[in-house]
C-alpha cells in the first residue's frame, strides 16, 4: 500500500521524543511506501532526513516558527496554527493535495493534534489517527499543579484540546492510542474502532552488559525541558532525596536528560545530586543505578524512560501515573513498586537501597515483562493489521 504518514515532529533524532513514529515507519516499510510529511523546528538537519531514506519512498519537512515561552502565548499559538490558512500547516496542506492528485495513497496515519489542520477538509483515503496520549488528560493533571496565574491559559488550552479530540475521533475510520489509559480517556462511549499499540524498546540496545546492580545511585532519565519530568525531577530532589539522604547518606541522585531548565539546573548543585544535562549514552547511568525514580504527577501516554530502565533490569519505584500506561489490555501490570507521597517513594527508595547491601542481582521480572509486551516487532505486526483492516473496511 501507499501510506501518507503525518507527524508534528520529525523522527529522529530518537531523543526527539518521537522515536514512536521512527519505529512505525521502518515496522510499516517492511511491506508499504511511504510517504512522510513531517512538521520540524528550526533545529531540523539535513542529516536528520537521512536516517530516515531507508524506510521512506519520499519526505518532505515544513519548518514551523518557535512558540511562544507562556502558556498563554502557546496556547493562543496553537489556536492560530490550526485556524491558519498559511505557514507551515497550509503548505503541508498544499503538499498533500499535489501528491495524493499524482498519485492516490491507500491510507493515512497521522498523528500530532496539529497537523490534523492539514487533513480536516480534505477528501482522503482511510485515515488512522494516532493519538499516542491523551493531551486534554495531561492538561488537565498539570492545572492540578499548576500557579493559580497559569490557570486561565491552561483551562482554554484543555478546553480546546478536548474539542480538537472529538473532532479527530469524528474524522478518523480508526484511532491509536499508547496505552488503555489514554483510549479510556479520550474514547468515552464512543465506538469507534480503536486498539492500544504501545511504544517499543530496542531490547538489543537496551540491555545490560553487567550482571551487578549499583549500590547507591538513584537515577531519574528524560527530557529535562519536558514540563511533567521537571515537576518529577524537582520533587525528587526537593521532597523525596532529603529524606532517603537522612537513612543512606550515601546515596546519590542522577538526573540524566537534555535541556534542563534554570530551576532544575539550580537544583542540581545541592549536595548528592547531579543534572547530567545531554548525555550521549543514558546506558552508563542505568547501569550503576540501584533504582530509578519516576515520581510523575501528570502527564499521559507511555513512559519510555520506564520501559527502557524495566529492560535494563533496574528495579523501578514509579507514581500510580507513570506505572499505569504500562498495563496492557489483557490485565498484566508491570513489576514495580508504586509509590504516591514523597515518604512513600523515600520509603521505597531507602528499601531498595538496603536491599543493594544484600543483593545487586539485576530485575530479571523487569525485562521479561518488557519482553512479553513492549518489542518493535510485535508492535509492528499488528500495526500492519490495523493499516489492512482499515483500508479493506474504508
Amino acid at each position: 500500500m501507499r501510506v501518507l504518514y503525518l507527524t508534528n515532529g520529525f523522527p529522529f533524532p530518537l531523543t526527539s521524543g518521537y522515536l514512536r513514529h521512527y519505529y512505525f515507519i521502518q515496522e510499516l516499510a517492511r511491506e508499504h511506501d511511504i510517504t512522510l510529511l513531517s512538521m520540524a523546528r528550526p533545529s531540523f538537519q539535513e542529516e536528520h532526513r537521512a536516517a530516515l531514506a531507508p524506510y521512506t519512498q519520499h519526505v518532505e519537512v515544513f519548518i514551523a516558527s518557535e512558540r511562544g515561552q507562556s502558556p498563554l502565548k502557546k496556547a493562543l499559538h496553537t489556536m492560530r496554527s490550526l485556524s491558519s490558512e498559511n505557514g507551515s500547516i497550509g503548505k503541508m496542506r498544499a503538499t498533500i493535495e499535489r501528491l495524493h492528485a499524482q498519485q492516490p495513497f491507500d491510507v493515512v496515519l497521522f498523528s500530532g493534534k496539529p497537523t490534523y489542520a492539514a487533513i480536516s477538509t480534505l477528501r482522503l483515503p482511510p485515515i488512522v489517527a494516532d493519538f499516542t496520549d491523551a493531551a486534554s488528560m495531561r492538561i488537565r493533571g498539570q492545572m492540578e499543579h499548576a500557579d493559580p496565574l497559569k490557570m486561565p491559559a491552561l483551562w482554554v488550552k484543555f478546553q480546546q484540546m478536548r474539542r480538537l479530540e472529538q473532532q479527530i475521533i469524528a474524522r478518523a475510520n480508526y484511532l491509536l492510542f499508547a496505552s488503555v489509559r489514554d483510549r479510556q480517556a479520550v474514547m468515552a462511549d464512543s465506538r469507534k474502532p480503536a486498539s492500544v499499540m504501545p511504544n517499543g524498546v530496542d531490547v538489543e540496545f537496551w540491555k545490560r552488559s553487567n550482571r551487578e546492580l549499583g549500590r547507591s545511585a538513584i537515577v531519574f532519565t528524560g527530557a529535562m525541558n519536558y514540563r511533567p519530568n521537571v515537576d518529577a525531577a524537582l520533587f525528587l530532589i526537593d521532597e523525596v532525596f532529603p529524606r532517603v539522604k537522612q537513612v543512606h547518606p550515601e546515596a546519590e541522585l542522577f538526573i540524566v536528560g537534555h535541556s534542563p531548565v534554570p530551576s532544575l539546573v539550580a537544583a542540581g548543585k545541592r549536595p548528592g545530586v547531579t543534572v547530567t544535562g545531554f548525555v550521549d549514552d543514558v546506558r552508563p547511568y542505568l547501569e550503576r543505578a540501584a533504582v530509578f525514580a519516576a515520581p510523575l504527577r501528570f502527564g499521559a501516554g507511555i513512559q519510555n524512560k520506564v520501559l527502557e530502565a524495566m529492560a535494563m533490569e533496574v528495579p523501578v519505584v514509579a507514581s500510580p501515573l507513570a506505572a499505569d500506561g504500562l498495563n496492557t489490555e489483557d490485565g498484566d501490570r508491570p513489576p514495580v513498586t508504586l509509590a504516591r507521597t514523597a515518604d512513600d517513594f523515600a520509603r521505597s527508595i531507602n528499601a531498595a537501597l538496603d536491599a543493594r547491601t544484600r543483593d545487586l542481582t539485576p530485575d530479571t521480572a523487569a525485562r521479561e515483562y518488557i519482553l512479553r509486551h513492549f518489542v518493535w516487532s510485535a508492535i509492528g505486526e499488528r500495526l500492519r493489521a490495523v493499516l489492512r483492516t482499515t483500508v479493506k473496511g474504508g
